[in-house]
């Protein structure tokens, strides 16, 4: 990661609209750390009317005298929910253009390009994590973006979005509109890139090798032919964070538990029932499992590594002798799939129980014929990673699954801190949830890693499971 040490924000209060006092805070050195924390400073100013504003400008200097300016604005609408509340901690508006370029950002940002030759670095590729009071952020909407993926980058839902800048449910916004939102997190704005096409590129390869899903990159590209040629220009949306992440740092291996041949960059994109996967990567093969439904055996990369990771252990550990039956995860791409309400970003998975080793492998799963020891062994390794959101299965399947855990001597409160049962079936309660037609497999949700900037958690009553 880049260091940031003389990377100095200089913050100047411009005023209040009527009547306002002038101040300003100087050199504050930014962390560079890859997740830097954000909180909101509180800020005092004599009452105003509700169509009043107050506007900040944050200008950041690095050391090769590069300047990045970046407007805060504070409204002093009256409090409510879709609205700024009357006195607001100091918002953060981001807009990567110079005060003196502000009336010329519809041209520039059709028209400046970062040249992909030599390899691309950039400056900005830290999230920040807001603590106490969410901050009004400000976003441009880009011409590859959608309002949902701008709501989920923020960690905000898209309901929210719409109902603090009045759009219709329905209502698409066109590119270039600026929304407000309060944000959670606050990732680098993605960046337009230009790339002159190599001899042997495709669409699939330059948006692996770049983080971009290739359906968008072949959208944003639309003039240019199927078939690309080498010489050929085209132009790339790169998001800094995960263009990061696939080229900087350490290997595959050290960074995401010794998983071999995961490629990087496999990201989801929303909820797990509403969402996508770009650029998703297979489940491998691997010794102790069989993937079932190869089709849609496709996850991001922090779940199939954390899934491979707790296969290696169940293997090695658990003293089941068969396979560990895979089922769907999702598509390459993502998206809805047949008799499943999630299974769309790439962090779900079907797992088929284990059956007892008296019964032949072809035998039909029944509740009396499965393994429920080697189960829970099962359950463990995943826990184990700490990569796991939810998991999901029959209520009367974990009352049995609970019984073989107390055999094994397992202790009450890891029982009760896992499994809902001997709790209601529809108790918000345990790791393991009951989902109705979840009798012969067991359904486990991976979390957002931490490169997936558009990725949103996925606990939403009746919509989780499937």
């Amino acid at each position: 990661m880049a260091r940031r040490d003389h990377l100095i924000t200089s913050v100047l209060v411009l005023g209040l609209a009527v009547g306002g006092t002038t101040t300003a805070w100087l050199a504050m050195p930014m962390s560079d750390q890859t997740g830097r924390v954000v909180q909101a400073a509180s800020m005092s100013s004599p009452p105003a009317p509700a169509h009043e504003s107050l506007v900040l400008s944050t200008t950041q200097v690095d050391a090769s005298g590069d300047h990045t300016t970046l407007e805060r604005t504070v409204p002093q609408d009256p409090a409510s929910e879709h609205a700024a509340p009357e006195s607001l901690d100091a918002e953060l508006v981001l807009d990567a253009k110079p005060p003196q370029a502000a009336e010329e950002a519809e041209e520039t940002e059709e028209t400046e390009e970062t040249e992909s030759d030599p390899p691309l670095r950039f400056d900005d590729v830290d999230i920040e994590y807001i603590e106490g009071t969410r901050p009004w952020v400000i976003h441009r909407i880009l011409r590859v973006e959608t309002l949902e993926q701008v709501a989920h980058r923020y960690d905000a839902t898209p309901q929210a979005v719409r109902n603090w800048n009045g759009l219709a449910p329905d209502a698409t916004p066109p590119a270039g509109l600026r929304v407000k939102l309060k944000a959670k997190r606050v990732p680098p704005t993605r960046k337009r890139v230009g790339y002159t096409v190599k001899p042997g590129d495709t669409w699939w390869s330059i948006g692996t090798a770049h983080g971009i899903d290739s359906r968008d990159l072949r959208t944003a590209n639309w003039t240019a032919p199927n078939r690309l040629a080498g010489g050929e220009r085209i132009t790339l949306w790169i998001d800094p964070v995960v263009h990061h992440w696939i080229h900087e740092g350490e290997s595959a291996t050290e960074a995401e538990g010794g998983a071999v041949g995961i490629r990087r960059g496999a990201v989801g994109v929303g909820p797990p029932w509403e969402g996508r996967l770009i650029n998703g990567v297979r489940i491998p093969e691997g010794a102790g499992w069989r993937r079932k439904m190869m089709p849609s055996s496709y996850g991001t990369t922090h779940a199939v590594t954390n899934l491979v990771k707790a296969l290696q252990k169940f293997h090695a550990e658990g003293g089941y002798e068969r396979d560990v039956l895979l089922g769907s995860m999702s598509w390459p791409h993502g998206g809805p799939m047949k008799g499943h309400r999630s299974h769309q970003t790439g962090r779900d998975l079907d797992i088929w129980l284990p059956l007892l080793a008296r019964y032949p492998s072809w035998t039909k799963l029944e509740p009396r014929r499965i393994d429920y020891e080697a189960l829970w062994k099962l359950v463990a390794a995943l826990l184990d990673t700490g990569e796991v959101e939810m998991l999901f299965l029959d209520h009367e399947l974990q009352r049995r699954l609970h019984k073989a855990a107390t055999k094994l001597g397992v202790d009450r409160a890891t029982l009760r801190e896992v499994i809902q049962w001997p709790r209601g079936a529809t108790a918000h309660a345990g790791s393991m949830r009951h989902e109705s037609g979840h009798e012969d497999h067991i359904h486990v949700r991976f979390r957002c890693g931490p490169h997936e900037t558009e990725c949103a958690a996925g606990r939403a009553p009746g919509r989780d499971g499937g």
